[in-house]
């Protein structure tokens, strides 16, 4: 079931709905994120904004004498972008307290060229976790466009799970 976010992204990227309670999620709710070009200027900011400089991020020369061929983006890079993606669609914000937990798996690789995108889908929900959050698990999948083939490859699964505000206690 796709069920669709109160208020649409603006152009500039940021989230014009309202933060949504607990409530409002449903089992099943799914959203996909706008295509996504990747730089390597990306990759190579997130390289001095993390100090993990490996060449393999960074140095094509070195890059083109591995397995890949070329630079590759940071997989904690990729999962950044999927939260960001969340944030875009108007699923994160101050609704969220926490994230309890985090796993990802990385299934292949992306280099600055590719077109990505996000899909995200609630898999579970707690009303119980406490008074004032519910616990929201995420099922999130990063995708590259690959114009070879009918079917995208997907490149990071994730898992989340969070704390998120109920609607009395939810300041807007």
């Amino acid at each position: 079931m796709n069920k669709p976010v109160d208020k649409p992204v603006d152009k500039s990227g940021n989230a014009d709905a309202a933060p949504r309670p607990f409530e409002s999620f449903q089992v099943g709710e799914t959203h996909r994120s706008p295509d996504r070009l990747l730089s390597q200027k990306e990759v190579a900011a997130f390289a001095e904004l993390t100090g993990d400089k490996n060449p393999i991020h960074l140095d094509a020369e070195f890059a083109r004498g591995t397995v890949f061929r070329s630079t590759i983006a940071h997989g904690l890079f990729l999962a950044s972008i999927l939260a960001g993606m969340a944030y875009e669609r108007g699923l994160l914000g101050k609704n969220i307290l926490a994230i309890e937990h985090s796993t990802e798996s990385y299934l292949q690789p992306v280099k600055p060229g590719d077109t990505i995108y996000g899909m995200v889908a609630i898999s579970g929900l707690d009303p119980e976790a406490s008074k004032r959050c519910g616990r929201v698990s995420w099922d999130l999948t990063l995708f590259r466009k690959d114009s070879n083939s009918e079917e995208d490859a997907p490149v990071l699964e994730a898992h989340w799970r969070t704390l998120v505000f109920k609607k009395a206690y939810l300041k807007p």
